[in-house]
């Protein structure tokens, strides 16, 4: 079969490779079998050279245009009814980068869009990732692969901070009336105490205010063990002088239960 494939053919195989990295999808869009390129590939050099090359210059080109997170070039939407997203790692490693079919398990362009639409309306990334059906282990792995997503992320996560502390004003402003204008950025229905829970988990990640949650070792390094015998002490003292627990206090204590159990 590979003998009746024409030098336009061929031609179209690799420029289309060289837009997506693929060689199945490249093969189908040319309208060749994926059996010939490899037949090809084994019996003439220059056409694997030239393949390898097609498929360096996609990498390099996906890499570069990474804007959008995994969102593919105009025109690789989609293939058949599949949607398409660029796989692969955004890092500057040797893995393959490629559009390729999305699957089920996959941070498309779709799955993108539908997390930062419900982070844009509660400013919640656990609500978001419910609905989108994702782990929070697989959504920061996500979100260090592919820059571009992470900024989409801390910009919809601003601005969704900033709609609820509006939010929040307006209702203060208008307990017994509606509000003269209607918000631009709608946030989903909740309560004042849950909204005021949400930014003050989210000041740190948008304002600096404060500190995250818990002690980042992978950021400051493990605690010394001075720091750690400080903090031990000053938990038990404050214990201590909470519960007043002096020797007489103590006896006193002691001496009542035995009385009361007497």
């Amino acid at each position: 079969m590979w003998t009746k494939i024409t030098q336009a053919r061929r031609e179209a195989f690799l420029r289309v490779l060289g837009e997506c990295g693929n060689q199945t999808l490249a093969a189908e869009r040319a309208r060749v079998s994926r059996s010939w390129v490899c037949k090809w590939r084994g019996l003439d050099p220059e056409f694997d050279a030239a393949v390898k090359a097609a498929v360096a210059g996609a990498r390099a080109r996906l890499l570069a245009a990474r804007r959008d997170g995994t969102a593919p070039p105009k025109g690789w939407g989609h293939l058949d009814g599949v949607e398409l997203a660029v796989r692969g790692t955004a890092g500057g490693g040797k893995r393959r980068v490629q559009i390729a079919r999305a699957r089920l398990r996959d941070w498309s362009p779709a799955v993108e869009r539908r997390f930062l639409d419900v982070l844009g309306a509660t400013c919640n990334v656990s609500a978001a990732l419910a609905e989108v059906g994702k782990s929070k282990g697989s959504a920061y792995t996500h979100r260090k692969r592919w820059p571009a997503f992470a900024a989409l992320w801390d910009a919809t996560l601003a601005e969704a901070y900033a709609a609820l502390e509006v939010a929040l004003m307006e209702n203060g402003a208008n307990l017994f009336s509606t509000p003269d204008y209607a918000p631009e950025t709608v946030i989903r229905d909740m309560r004042v105490d849950d909204a005021i829970h949400l930014l003050h988990m989210q000041k740190g990640k948008v304002l600096g205010i404060g500190g995250l949650p818990g002690r980042h070792w992978w950021r400051n390094g493990p605690p010394k063990m001075e720091e750690v015998r400080d903090s031990i002490r000053r938990k038990v003292e404050a214990i201590i002088r909470a519960r007043g627990l002096d020797g007489e206090k103590t006896a006193a204590r002691e001496k009542d239960w035995a009385a009361r159990r007497g």
